[in-house]
């Protein structure tokens, strides 16, 4: 009985949103909201059992002195970033928003540099390994042509992201060569953007399949089809 309502409620949501195709309507901001207020719900909860409760509320009641010093630090600047609300006391937040920049953009960075950056880096030059290119001599041609293709994409597409040569000096022809890798540089950009294309929009092909097949369930489930 509990899957039939379920369905039910699923299959009524689903229709709210197709109903966009029609323009927006009532029940497609209906569907939203429900979905923006859930998920807000969810994201406080979440915060409030895994965050809060044990990371300032415990130790400020249970915990040493040690542990209570360092979860009062927090508190001031929680309280500080709150009473930004009230426009004559904005300047009060500064400290603790600059604080939660400066460790985002750090957090971000160390992660761009160690996951993204150093791993393609070493990914590139890992290809011309001897040892790696020496496996299955058979092929050892088509891994050379991998390795170059590699190569080649990651320092055409670098170059195109550079900008610092002016339009006055596209006539040079060290400006040309440079023109032209950047050129090679934006086919790999639009191979690579049209992959992230297709496999997004297999993702959602494959759930609009799922919602049909669910949907197709509550229908038997409901006139035993």
């Amino acid at each position: 009985m509990l899957d039939l309502a379920l369905g039910i409620i699923s299959f009524a949501l689903t229709i709210m949103v197709f109903s966009y195709i029609f323009g927006d309507n009532f029940f497609f901001r209906l569907a939203a909201y429900l979905l923006v207020g859930i998920s807000s719900g969810y994201t406080a909860l979440i915060l409030i059992t895994k965050v809060i409760l044990p990371y300032l509320v415990t130790p400020l009641l249970y915990g040493s002195t040690q542990d209570r010093f360092l979860a009062v630090i927090p508190l001031i600047l929680s309280i500080m970033l709150g009473l930004m609300i009230f426009p004559r006391l904005t300047k009060v937040g500064r400290l603790p928003l600059a604080i939660v920049i400066a460790i985002i953009a750090a957090l971000t960075v160390g992660g761009v540099t160690l996951g993204t950056i150093i791993p393609q880096m070493l990914g590139a030059i890992g290809l011309f390994s001897p040892d790696l290119l020496q496996q299955n001599e058979g092929q050892l041609w088509l891994r050379w042509v991998d390795a170059a293709i590699m190569l080649i994409g990651v320092m055409t597409t670098l170059l195109y992201f550079h900008f610092s040569i002016s339009k006055k000096d596209h006539k040079d022809q060290k400006n040309r060569s440079f023109n032209t890798a950047s050129k090679i540089g934006q086919v790999f950009i639009g191979i690579t953007l049209g992959a992230l294309f297709a496999g997004i929009y297999a993702s959602a092909l494959i759930a609009l399949i799922s919602r049909i097949s669910d949907i197709k369930n509550i229908f038997i489930l409901l006139f035993g089809l």
